[in-house]
């Protein structure tokens, strides 16, 4: 893992990866309760990197909970207190209204959040990929299914050429075409090919192919350092966990949901 970034609370941090670590093994309990003290530990350092995180794993831990009353809380709150540069709170935001069908609200919050990125969508850099990817989440939310499909081509288009851009990348983090740049595009993809009704769009065989290719490079490209702004996305984690369980044989135990909503 690379250091804590000069802004960041070690202590924190480790709480942070601590947190992750148990959500991915199901133990949304003791992961909310360790996000908690690292969230706290942050926010008495100064450290609004790890806290917002912090944010966003809880909110994601509700949602597996099924309280979306109380992700939506967090994250309401995580983007009106984000710091400037910071999009990965209404990133997450986007996608818990999208998949309540909260269409225009999602996509008020997509535009606000990247409106002073210039020629988002459209140049090389990370944030048109992001935007991109809320879009087609906004998109599928309203059932235009054939318009989600050609956002995240075109976002795997910029982020082909995002990864070209970038040497180190392209050495250390690439697996055939998979890299870190298009994994969670990748993902999305694959998720939309498994559950589209537009015949010309679903496709089992092409959502295995995809996650076949996802499984085969997920452990060398999910190894990247959090550098400030991890992407949680829990629940979508769990479920590539799953798939890596299948691939190798093993049993991945389901998660232990609590019940119950603050």
């Amino acid at each position: 893992m690379a250091g804590v970034l000069p802004a960041q609370s070690s202590d924190a941090v480790a709480r942070w990866r601590a947190g992750r670590a148990l959500a991915l093994r199901g133990q949304v309990d003791s992961a909310l309760r360790t996000l908690e003290q690292a969230g706290a530990g942050a926010r008495t350092a100064g450290d609004l990197a790890t806290e917002h995180a912090t944010r966003r794993g809880r909110a994601d831990l509700w949602m597996l909970r099924g309280c979306v009353d109380s992700a939506s809380r967090i994250l309401r709150e995580a983007v009106t207190a984000a710091v400037p540069g910071d999009r990965s709170s209404a990133d997450a935001f986007v996608r818990l209204l999208a998949s309540q069908q909260a269409v225009a609200e999602a996509r008020t919050v997509l535009v606000k959040a990247y409106g002073d990125v210039p020629s988002v969508g459209r140049s090389i850099t990370r944030e048109s990929v992001t935007f991109l990817q809320g879009m087609a989440a906004v998109e599928l939310a309203g059932g235009q299914e054939s318009a989600a499909m050609a956002t995240l081509t075109s976002a795997l288009a910029i982020a082909v050429r995002l990864h070209d851009g970038n040497m180190t990348a392209r050495r250390e983090h690439a697996v055939g075409d998979l890299t870190v740049e298009n994994g969670w595009l990748l993902f999305d993809l694959a998720q939309l090919r498994r559950t589209a009704k537009s015949t010309g769009i679903h496709s089992p065989r092409e959502h295995a192919r995809i996650m076949d290719n996802l499984v085969k490079g997920w452990p060398t490209l999910d190894v990247r350092p959090d550098d400030g702004v991890p992407i949680t996305r829990f629940a979508d984690r769990l479920a590539m966990r799953a798939a890596l369980c299948a691939a190798d044989g093993s049993a991945c135990p389901a998660p232990v949901v609590a019940k119950g909503c603050p």
